[in-house]
């Protein structure tokens, strides 16, 4: 393994995919740091999930840290190596989207309707989830401004984070499914 450490980024400066050098203050930086992180939550969330029954939401989590995997590499991409990404990498498709609506339709139709705001904290595992649903809507705002600065390879990279944080939401409500669901206001 080489070393961990490369000393290029000591000046405030960083490497985007296929090599450009921009500040770490770079709004794509700033986007897929923010997807690092709701990826990074999701990986506790995971962790701890103590019901053995509970394969279908591992297995939904790992898809979802996958696909924001592949959004910070396209955010990470400069735009005029963008045609050479796709040829080597994966890239977000309407197809990814419709796999999202698709979980978020099946939890949906599988958690008690919700009349109410509900506050995140009715267990460790849904609360990891909920704050992993805010990030993710931190990085699709950071997204906007990536687009606003022209620098967005692919619009549904922010259909997608749109989607996510939906999915995120009623993840965390079917994981709670059995508890009561705490309460905006009495």
């Amino acid at each position: 393994m080489a070393k961990l450490y490369t000393r290029n980024g000591d000046n405030g400066e960083t490497f985007l995919l296929f090599g450009e050098k921009v500040s770490k203050n770079d709004i794509r930086v700033e986007c897929y740091g923010a997807i690092d992180e709701c990826m990074s939550n999701l990986g506790v969330a995971k962790a701890i999930l103590n019901d053995k029954n509970q394969q279908e939401v591992e297995n939904s989590i790992l898809d979802i840290q996958r696909k924001l995997f592949i959004i910070s590499s396209e955010i990470a991409c400069p735009k005029n190596k963008y045609a050479e990404m796709k040829k080597k990498y994966r890239y977000i498709s309407e197809d990814m989207i419709k796999e999202v609506e698709d979980s978020i339709d099946y939890f949906q139709k599988n958690t008690p309707e919700i009349n109410f705001f509900v506050l995140p904290g009715s267990s460790q595992t849904s609360s990891y989830i909920d704050i992993s649903r805010t990030i993710c809507r931190k990085a699709e705002r950071l997204c906007v401004k990536v687009k606003e600065n022209n620098l967005l390879n692919n619009e549904l990279n922010l259909i997608l984070l749109n989607r996510l944080s939906d999915l995120l939401f009623i993840l965390a409500r079917y994981i709670d499914k059995d508890n009561e669901y705490i309460k905006a206001t009495e």
